[in-house]
């Protein structure tokens, strides 16, 4: 009887810890197939920042000649140059075109969250940075963008009015020919206004701030991008 008891004990242990040894192992396998699931939400994450860091600096370029068409009115009206009607109306267009703005693209961070994916992220600076880029940053600038949008909508509105402007605009900086003047009317009162100067100041104004926040942006998705290299790498 003794036997019996020491085989089926003996049996029953063996049993045992070959389930314990498969459940470890399984979970083991689960285990490794979450990382690669996360580490390929990563890569596709990594993609989508070099598309976005080139989608900023692409606007950056678009704003700087934007600006720098704004400073060029503003020394012709305080009689610092001379333009012809010519180069006035392209350069009016030209900052007209600051109504272009750049949009994130965040389905791989909201992909992250739905799946819980990104509880598997080891780091948590690249956790903690994801949140406030995606969750805090980006609303901010989507604020913004509004604002700047209204603003230069409003301005490109007064042109039509006022100039009866007609233009094309291209908003890839590798394309020759970005501003194409189609017809315009010359209206020299409204130029010289006060109307036209004040929109004009604000407009320097607020594309001096839109590309301070394009160029901080640009620093952020750097700094997520390092991270995320990091993550993948562990």
């Amino acid at each position: 009887m003794k036997e019996y008891v020491v085989k089926y004990s003996f049996e029953f242990v063996v049993i045992f810890l070959g389930i314990l040894i498969s459940l470890y192992f399984e979970d083991a396998r689960q285990d490794r197939l979450e990382n690669e699931r996360k580490n390929k939400s990563i890569e596709q994450l990594i993609n989508v920042i070099d598309q976005d860091i080139n989608q900023i600096n692409n606007f950056i370029k678009l704003q700087e000649v934007s600006l720098e068409s704004s400073d060029i009115l503003y020394d012709n009206l305080n009689n610092e140059i001379n333009l012809s009607e010519e180069k006035i109306m392209y350069h009016i267009s030209s900052v007209g075109r600051a109504l272009k703005s750049f949009f994130p693209q965040e389905g791989i961070f909201n992909q992250l969250i739905s799946s819980d994916l990104i509880k598997r992220i080891k780091s948590e600076t690249l956790k903690t940075k994801l949140f406030k880029l995606f969750n805090e940053d980006l609303r901010r600038h989507d604020v913004h963008t509004k604002e700047y949008d209204d603003f230069f909508l409003d301005f490109n509105y007064k042109l039509s009015v006022n100039f009866f402007l007609e233009h094309n605009w291209k908003t890839d900086v590798s394309e020759v020919d970005q501003i194409e003047i189609i017809k315009y009317r010359f209206n020299n009162k409204f130029y010289e206004s006060d109307d036209f100067f004040g929109n004009l100041i604000e407009s320097r104004k607020n594309i001096k701030a839109y590309l301070n926040e394009l160029n901080e942006l640009k620093l952020k998705y750097s700094d997520l991008k390092s991270l995320c290299l990091d993550e993948i790498r562990t």
